[in-house]
């Protein structure tokens, strides 16, 4: 335990030292949002990496392999496949404008500040999600090591806030590919340790069949697993925030498309890890069945493991609290409130909303029971509310403002009427789409500008 915690100590306190170092790369607010444009290859693939090898893939693929054994590997194979359409549909465009965040898309394409601050605030609250998905992975660690839980995820989220209110995007790119080697390395081991101890006979002899299945639940399992992350790829202000990072458009599309591929060995080993973990503790709760099986483990793998673990939690929270950042620094306060707000001013806002952020997410995050869960509802809300406006406004040129609100509204009306148990909607991670395609549909022909003869 105690080279554990050395390890942990060492670990953070080279983020702090990261960001330190950073916090004169970020003097001006486009600087602290997109590290002055100065993202390579190298650092763009890990960046996206980064975020989604976070509780989703890591902690959550164990979970999932313990509770349906192979078949949980849809959860990432979603990462992979929003990585893929992000990458074709929309890397590009987003590059070629210029865009930082989704509201910059939506304030060019419908000029209208409502549309705009409404697309900030769904974006707010579903990265606000995420990022307490993050620290409810860090609370696990943190009680699986017997430690506090609140009190050690508390301590990891302010290092992450640290950093990026010192560094900006500029600490999440360095940070990101510092965790993405981590965790590359510490799978790998955790993998062969496994093997070494014979893991792989274990798991034959001590799960059911099921658990080798490839698709061992029903229909609307499936699509909750994998349908709502890869759709929030297309709608992910992280992704729009690192492609507005990259220094040009070859690093703006192939990184995420490389990033991608570099994700499919992650998508399978957390799942065999949480199935050794099913096969060695039976009845231990599987949302720490990770932690269970890296304490097993030679001293010196389980604390490069579970640094790993947070490096991974960590690699998600940042960009994630960069880019609430943006959205209310940027989008809501600047470009609608107060367009001559002085840098001073803004740099200012920006460390309040990274602190508030960060307490609301902590907040979130204690009173929630399951990552996969949060994370399932967060992406769904967002492509309720988003995923039509966005790509409508792309794709569509008859597309209004009145029928680019019209459809946020209806898509979160019907996860919200879900959510609070009035209506069992079934497909819950699709079929909001329904009624948002057809207010966006509907709304705009309705609200079209007559031309002059």
């Amino acid at each position: 335990m105690a080279i554990i915690v050395l390890i942990l100590v060492i670990y953070m306190g080279g983020m702090l030292a990261i960001g330190i170092y950073g916090s004169k790369k970020s003097a001006t607010m486009t600087e602290f949002l997109t590290a002055g444009k100065s993202g390579g290859m190298f650092v763009m693939i890990c960046t996206y990496i980064g975020a989604h090898v976070g509780n989703g893939i890591i902690v959550g693929g164990a979970q999932y392999g313990a509770e349906y054994g192979i078949g949980g590997m849809w959860f990432g194979l979603g990462a992979v496949l929003s990585y893929v359409l992000f990458a074709v549909v929309m890397s590009r465009l987003l590059y070629r404008r210029g865009y930082i965040t989704i509201p910059d898309l939506i304030r060019d394409r419908y000029q209208s500040k409502v549309a705009s601050v409404l697309m900030a605030i769904l974006n707010i609250c579903a990265t606000l999600g995420i990022m307490a998905a993050q620290i409810m992975a860090g609370s696990a660690l943190f009680s699986a090591l017997g430690l506090n839980p609140t009190l050690g995820a508390a301590l990891m989220a302010i290092v992450v806030f640290i950093y990026c209110a010192l560094s900006g995007m500029w600490g999440v790119m360095m940070t990101d590919s510092v965790q993405t080697t981590i965790i590359f390395f510490s799978t790998i081991f955790c993998i062969v340790a496994i093997a070494m101890n014979g893991g792989f006979d274990a798991i034959s002899a001590a799960l059911p069949e099921s658990s080798f299945e490839l698709v061992p639940f029903d229909a609307e399992t499936l699509f909750m697993m994998m349908v709502p992350g890869a759709l929030n790829g297309l709608i992910s202000g992280a992704a729009y925030q690192r492609t507005a990072s990259c220094k040009n458009e070859k690093v703006a599309f192939w990184a995420p498309l490389i990033a991608a591929f570099a994700l499919i060995p992650f998508v399978v080993l957390p799942v065999i890890i949480g199935m050794y973990g099913k096969a060695l503790f039976p009845d231990a709760p599987t949302a720490a069945i990770l932690f269970d099986v890296v304490l097993e483990m030679n001293p010196i793998i389980a604390g490069l493991m579970i640094s790993a673990v947070l490096s991974a939690v960590m690699s998600t929270m940042d960009i994630g609290l960069l880019n609430v950042t943006a959205n209310t620094v940027n989008d809501i306060y600047y470009k609608t409130l107060n367009p001559k707000a002085s840098e001073k001013t803004l740099g200012r806002l920006s460390t309040i909303v990274t602190l508030v952020s960060g307490v609301i997410a902590l907040s979130l995050a204690i009173s929630s029971s399951s990552i996969l869960s949060l994370l399932s509802s967060t992406y769904s809300l967002m492509n309720a509310g988003a995923l039509v406006m966005v790509l409508g406004g792309i794709w569509w040129k008859k597309g209004t403002k009145e029928g680019a609100i019209a459809s946020a509204l209806c898509g979160m009306a019907v996860i919200i009427v879900n959510m609070t148990g009035l209506v069992a909607v079934p497909y819950i991670s699709f079929t909001p789409l329904i009624p948002s395609v057809i207010a966006y549909v509907v709304v705009s022909l309705l609200t079209q500008k007559k031309t002059v003869a």
